[in-house]
C-alpha cells in the first residue's frame, strides 16, 4: 500500500476511536453529575448553589464551568464562584461569598449591604452587624445599592470605633452618629466623606486625651468643623 494510503487508513482508524471514545463518554453512566464538591459557603444553601449550578444530570463532557459559574454568581450572596469538573463524574465548586459589613434600614425594610454597596436578604438575625438607617430614601443608587463612599465610610468608622453601633443619613445632615461619649456627629454627603472620617479620627483622639466632650462636631463641609460645646 502506497505510503499516503497508509497514512489515510491510519487517520481513519483514529478518527473512529475518537467518535468512539465520545460515544462511550456520552453513553456510560459514570460519566454523568449527579453531586458537587462545593466550599466556602456560609450564607448560601448548599443545595440551592447545586441547583443554579444546573449540571446535575449532564455528561461532564457536556458541562460547560463558564457558565455554570454565572449562574451560581447570580445568587444574591455570591460575589465570585469558580467551577472545576474531572474525570470520570467529579464537579467542585469554589464560592467567594459577599461579606456584609451593616444592616441598611431603607423604606421600611432591612438588607445587609456589603463595602462594595451591594445589597442583600438578611440571612440571620444572629450576624451582629452596625445599624445604617435612611432616613429619607436619599442613600439608595439607581441599581438598588448604596453609594460605595459612603458605606466603605461606616465600615471604616465601625472599625475604628467599634463601639458606634448605630449610624443614620439624610438629605441635609448626611452621614450622622454619636460617639461613646454621647457627642453627635455630623460628616455630610459621600463627597470627601472618606478624608473627613480620617480627620475626624485624629480631633476624635485629641478631644478624649484633653477630656474634652463636645455636645457636637459639626464637619459637613470640607472646609473645616465647628464644635458645639456644653
Amino acid at each position: 500500500m502506497p505510503r499516503l494510503g497508509k497514512r489515510r487508513a491510519l487517520a481513519l482508524v483514529l478518527a473512529l476511536v475518537l467518535v468512539g471514545l465520545v460515544v462511550f463518554g456520552f453513553a456510560d453512566s459514570h460519566f454523568y453529575v449527579h453531586a458537587a464538591d462545593i466550599r466556602g459557603v456560609q450564607y448560601s444553601p448548599m443545595d440551592q448553589i447545586y441547583q443554579q449550578a444546573d449540571v446535575n444530570g449532564y455528561s461532564i463532557f457536556w458541562v460547560n464551568t463558564r457558565e455554570a459559574a454565572q449562574r451560581i454568581e447570580a445568587l444574591p450572596y455570591v460575589k465570585r464562584a469558580t467551577v472545576l469538573t474531572a474525570l470520570p463524574n467529579l464537579v467542585r465548586i469554589d464560592v467567594e461569598e459577599r461579606v456584609p459589613v451593616a444592616l441598611w434600614r431603607v423604606n421600611g425594610q432591612d438588607l445587609w449591604v456589603d463595602v462594595d454597596g451591594v445589597t442583600m436578604p438578611v440571612a440571620s438575625a444572629d450576624v451582629n452587624l452596625p445599624v445604617f438607617t435612611d432616613l429619607d430614601g436619599s442613600t439608595v443608587r439607581p441599581d438598588g445599592g448604596v453609594d460605595t463612599q459612603l458605606i466603605s465610610s461606616v465600615h471604616e468608622l465601625k472599625q475604628q470605633l467599634p463601639e458606634i453601633n448605630e449610624f443614620a443619613y439624610d438629605r441635609f445632615n448626611g452621614l450622622q452618629f454619636h460617639l461613646a461619649s454621647g457627642t453627635a456627629v455630623l460628616l455630610g454627603k459621600p463627597d470627601g466623606l472618606a478624608q473627613r472620617v480620617d480627620e475626624l479620627l485624629v480631633l476624635q483622639g485629641s478631644l478624649a486625651s484633653l477630656g474634652q466632650m463636645p455636645l457636637e462636631i459639626d464637619w459637613r463641609y470640607e472646609d473645616g468643623y465647628t464644635l458645639k460645646l456644653p
